[in-house]
């Protein structure tokens, strides 16, 4: 499912252009080399749906997506820019996956300053979204 947010993410391209480029969104860890901004996706939990006599395949799950940026503006902008994306309505297609629902739950700023000893801050907004999947893999067509 990651490489579906991540996909889903990239195909946006007023996103991808605010972000240091095609590479800039990863799966924790980030590389200690990754420049900024860029983006860190990471799944916080999951739940199978399970109802007596039901024939679907649902997950929910939580994500959390990470927005590194050098300054507190494009952090933000950048999280705006995330949030628009990540809240779905109706299903799209997420990589393999039928996504349902996708909506922003929640999130906190993060900063912190740089385990280098500096002043330098690393600026970092954490976003939560729920998301309601279809638990199969779609059938890639040739």
């Amino acid at each position: 499912m990651k490489a579906g947010i991540r996909t889903y993410l990239l195909a946006d391209n007023t996103l991808k252009a605010a972000l240091s480029g095609v590479t800039a969104v990863y799966s924790f860890p980030a590389p200690q080399d990754a420049v900024k901004p860029y983006l860190l996706i990471s799944e916080v939990s999951d739940t199978i749906q399970n109802t007596i006599g039901a024939t679907l395949n649902i997950k929910d799950e939580s994500w959390q997506i990470d927005v590194y940026a050098d300054t507190d503006a494009v952090a933000t902008a950048i999280k705006k820019l995330v949030i628009a994306r990540m809240n779905i309505a109706d299903r799209v297609e997420m990589g393999t996956y039928t996504v349902y629902s996708c909506s922003y739950s929640g999130g906190n700023d993060t900063s912190e300053l740089e385990m280098t000893g500096g002043e330098t801050a690393s600026i970092r907004k954490t976003l939560t979204f729920d998301l309601v999947r279809d638990n199969t893999v779609t059938p890639v067509t040739p």
